[in-house]
């Protein structure tokens, strides 16, 4: 407790990678500020990293998002949801008014009433039409045993008869990893974890970045400020940065010096239009490709148009994603001719139909490039 009668803790805020660091300030029970925790001289070493002459190293502070900052707005908004309400007018068994719907008039009610509710609508539903008639909407995103509804409303469910989920498509971050990892052939639950770790390399080894459907302020973790950082960094190093996205979003606007817009959902045709480039100019790495690619030649035979007599050009491309066929020239040629590095962390392009089809591609074309080799990556 300080003079002024706040008490300061610790906590986390952020998303569910896990959260940042921050003191938050506590008077008469109330959140009073938010601010980022920072580290004495003895408190914490903070890493670096050398490039050339210069060492580049974090500020000895957390770096929250601005939007963690404001976590006390959100827990005190009046329109914040506290304990269950019921519609005003509705009555379990199926034979209450409707009059109210989407009129947003509830009545506060107990947990106990609120469960005593719910268990008697399945029970009823159940008696009357079966567990056909129980429909389950959970999120497009992926069951992983967690606690949570992706998973277990549906497995409870089942124990208890069945019901009619919802399929929808991988339109998160499932669009990745349901795409590529099923070309580069693991996966985080047998053992093998993502390369979180591409920083040091990026900086000390790539020449170019290319960020697809990715705005790496926004979309990649929203759990701080640390990329911004990141980002000033790679543009006193004099990296290139190019951003493949159809809106110019704020890291296009403020960090790239190439902006490519593109017709959303279209990117899996420009991948492919790259790759052609690469194939009939021989610029991709093909002793590697011949030790790791295995199936390549399926991947070329469809990029050729072989079976479907549609080879995937740019002028093709051009037509579908609305890039000119010289831009897209033009990038085939810089990202073979330099050491890049791919960005797309679950961006945009992975949150559409078919996304998995444009990140299995991402996968061919870093693979193309020999991934792995320094400043080749993709994260």
């Amino acid at each position: 407790m300080d003079s002024r009668g706040e008490r300061v803790l610790t906590s986390l805020v952020g998303d569910w990678s896990g959260g940042v660091p921050v003191f938050v300030h506590v008077k008469d029970g109330r959140i009073i500020r938010i601010r980022p925790m920072v580290f004495g001289a003895d408190e914490a070493k903070p890493w670096s990293i050398k490039v050339g002459d210069k060492v580049f190293s974090p500020p000895r502070k957390t770096s929250p998002a601005p939007f963690d900052l404001a976590q006390r707005r959100r827990v005190y908004n009046p329109k914040r949801v506290l304990y269950p309400l019921k519609r005003v007018g509705f009555t379990p068994g199926g034979k209450g008014s409707t009059d109210n719907r989407g009129k947003g008039e509830f009545t506060r009610i107990t947990w106990d009433e609120a469960l005593d509710i719910l268990v008697g609508e399945l029970k009823r539903i159940k008696e009357t039409y079966g567990n056909s008639a129980i429909f389950t909407i959970a999120s497009g995103h992926g069951n992983m045993g967690q606690l949570n509804s992706h998973g277990l409303m549906r497995r409870v469910l089942n124990f208890w008869g069945g019901n009619t989920p919802m399929i929808r498509n991988p339109d998160s971050w499932e669009g990745w990893f349901w795409g590529a990892e099923h070309v580069w052939g693991f996966d985080e639950g047998v053992g093998m974890t993502s390369q979180y770790d591409l920083l040091e390399d990026t900086m000390q080894n790539s020449d170019m970045s290319v960020f697809w459907s990715h705005d790496p302020e926004k979309s990649a973790w929203m759990s701080s400020q640390d990329v911004s950082q990141w980002l000033l960094w790679m543009k006193e190093l004099g990296k290139k940065m190019v951003f493949i996205t159809p809106d110019l979003n704020f890291c296009a606007a403020t960090k790239s010096d190439k902006w490519i817009p593109i017709r959303p959902g279209t990117d899996a045709a420009l991948a492919a239009a790259i790759a052609y480039v690469w194939i009939t100019e021989g610029s991709y790495y093909k002793d590697f490709v011949e030790t790791h690619g295995v199936g390549f030649h399926k991947w070329k035979s469809y990029v050729m148009g072989v079976d479907d007599g549609m080879p995937k050009t740019p002028q093709w491309a051009e037509g579908i994603t609305g890039v000119p066929a010289r831009v897209t020239r033009a990038l085939a040629r810089e990202w073979a001719s330099k050491r890049t590095h791919l960005s797309i962390k679950w961006g945009g392009a992975s949150r559409t139909p078919y996304a998995t089809e444009w990140a299995r591609m991402m996968v061919y074309l870093q693979t193309m490039q020999g991934m792995g080799r320094p400043g080749v990556s993709i994260n």
